[in-house]
This record gives structure tokens, sequence and C-alpha cells, in this order.
């Protein structure tokens, strides 16, 4: 279905994102990115985690208003995956998706924990 330049920018301000197609320009034989691959959730052992409780206490939820999946937790607000990949990618967000190494490894990084703060404060004002 094709929609015009006005009906898009309406769709848009109502809060409705739409998928576009767009052409590609690298070569067909060009290696894709691999995809991420997101850690398992123990959501008892983040629990028991200082910065994940601190992290709850700063955007206000509790441990009970969490939705465990089976790849990421519904927090409500956004969705929080744990990837896989190191932690030179940092910390994401995408549409209302936050990506972040394992809590361990966030908990160990001051940089981290400095990007993960800047970033929450910001999206979640």
């Amino acid at each position: 279905m094709s929609i015009n330049q006005h009906q898009f920018e309406q769709l848009s301000e109502m809060g409705i994102s739409l998928w576009q197609h767009r052409t590609c320009d690298t070569p067909k034989d060009t290696v894709q990115a691999q995809p991420e691959h997101y850690i398992d959730i123990d959501l008892k052992y983040l629990a028991s985690q200082q910065l994940f409780n601190d992290i709850l206490l700063a955007i206000g939820l509790s441990i009970g208003e969490i939705n465990h999946q089976s790849d990421h937790l519904d927090l409500g607000l956004f969705n929080w995956y744990f990837t896989a990949t190191s932690s030179q990618n940092g910390i994401k967000w995408v549409e209302q998706q936050l990506f972040t190494p394992p809590i361990t490894e966030l908990s160990k990084s001051p940089a981290l924990k400095k990007q993960l703060w800047q970033l929450l404060t910001k999206q979640t004002q």
C-alpha cells in the first residue's frame, strides 16, 4: 500500500511508525552485519544486583512491575535487551528499546555506567 507524504507526516505525528522499503546501494556480495545475540535473563540474579535495583529505583519501578520475556525485560516504558557482544559497542537506545552489555559488565565499568545513566535520564523524562 502506498501513501503520500502528507499521510506519512500525519501518521508520524500520531506516533504510528511505518516500514519503508529502501534500496540498498551495497554490492550483493558484501557481508552483512551479524544480528545481535541476546543473553538469557535470570531475573532473580538481576534482582540481587545493586546496579539493577538502583536503575529500577531511578525510573520509578519495582521488580514486580517487570515483565520477563524470553530475550528481554519489558519495563513498560521500554524494553531492555542484554547483548552478548562486547562492551566496545556500548549502550544503544533505539525506538524505546535499550541494548546494553550484561549487568555484571555494566557494574564493572564506570564509563558504561555513566553512559547508561545519561541515556536513561534523557530518554525517560
